[in-house]
């Protein structure tokens, strides 16, 4: 029972930095973002190519790099990486599209990362993945697997409370302020001087480079990534998770973390299995799966019929800069002013 609640809470506060990434993105900048997932698979294959070593020592697997760099330094690399492709899709992709165009952009992007990763087996390893990063840092500080386990969990958390620290300054900051005009109307922001252009690559990178952080922390998690895990259910609970606790609020998003990240998805591995029609002592394991994704659908319609602010919707902030004193003033007339 402990290890499986080291195990959620690792893998929700891994969540919690992905799903501030993604508020980053849709929710301060108003950019609906396919590629997101891609993001933090760039981030989790860069750090595996960059620490478990060279192929040669596993055949017959194929892969760039097989590097054995330190841990640290291969999630400084991949965040780095995964804000070199996001540069370059944001660049094309924001210069002139908005709405529904960027959104199909940004997919046809995401579906080109993931078929090269598939299909260009020397790349890394293709559908068969990469594998073998098994305790990052247990080596250097000495610890066993049991205690590494909790060790990973402080450090996820620590890191978690670390980017949403971060956030939490870049959201009252101009910058911050500036991306939310943007959102809300890109035409007004314009007319106060406003580069819509840059603002939002800014902002995309940004986010990105949360999702490779997530992607770097995901993969000392896992040990292991490959594409089966870009699984459209993956970019459906980040979406849900921030439109359930409140798009563009950082608290909103952690606690929508917690519901859809945590909550929502380990209690459907408590649904009853239901048997094959006509042969009750055999079941499903594919529709327990599948149950998942119906819960979380159906939480996401109620939640964009009935309260699509979330449940901590965003606070309204003032950018002084885009929006100059408007104190109506009180002026009086010679007339006015005599007795």
């Amino acid at each position: 029972m402990t290890a499986y609640l080291v195990s959620i809470l690792t893998e929700g506060a891994i969540f919690g930095i992905m799903a501030l990434g993604l508020n980053v993105i849709w929710g301060w900048s108003g950019d609906f973002d396919l590629a997101y997932y891609g993001y933090i698979a760039v981030g989790a294959y860069m750090t595996l190519v960059l620490t478990i070593g060279p192929a040669s020592a596993t055949p017959p697997a194929q892969y760039i790099l097989g590097l054995q760099l330190p841990y640290p330094l291969a999630v400084v690399i991949a965040v780095i990486t995964a804000m070199a492709v996001s540069l370059v899709v944001g660049s094309i992709a924001l210069r002139h599209l908005r709405g529904i165009y960027f959104s199909i952009v940004t997919l046809g992007a995401v579906y080109v990362m993931y078929v090269i990763a598939g299909q260009f087996v020397p790349l890394f390893n293709g559908y068969n993945g990469l594998s073998g990063l098994f305790d990052p840092m247990g080596d250097v500080l000495g610890l066993d697997y049991n205690s590494y386990q909790y060790f990973f969990l402080g450090l996820s958390l620590v890191m978690f409370v670390l980017v949403y620290i971060l956030m939490a300054r870049v959201s009252s900051s101009r910058f911050g302020l500036a991306l939310r005009t943007l959102r809300e109307d890109e035409r007004a922001a314009a007319a106060f001087g406003r580069d819509i252009y840059r603002l939002k690559l800014k902002g995309y990178v940004l986010g990105a480079a949360l999702g490779g952080f997530g992607g770097a922390l995901f993969a000392a998690y896992l040990s292991a990534f490959n594409p089966s895990a870009w699984a459209p259910i993956e970019v459906i609970v980040l979406y849900a998770a921030v439109l359930v606790g409140g798009r563009g609020n950082i608290r909103g998003v952690t606690l929508g973390v917690l519901i859809m990240g945590v909550l929502v998805q380990e209690s459907t591995r408590f649904l009853p299995q239901i048997p094959v029609l006509g042969d009750l002592n055999t079941h499903h394991p594919q529709v327990l799966l599948a149950m998942r994704g119906v819960v979380i659908g159906l939480v996401l319609v109620l939640f964009l019929r009935f309260r699509p602010q979330g449940l901590l919707p965003e606070r309204r902030f003032v950018d002084r800069q885009a929006a100059p004193d408007i104190t109506p003033r009180i002026i009086t007339t010679n007339s006015e002013a005599s007795p």
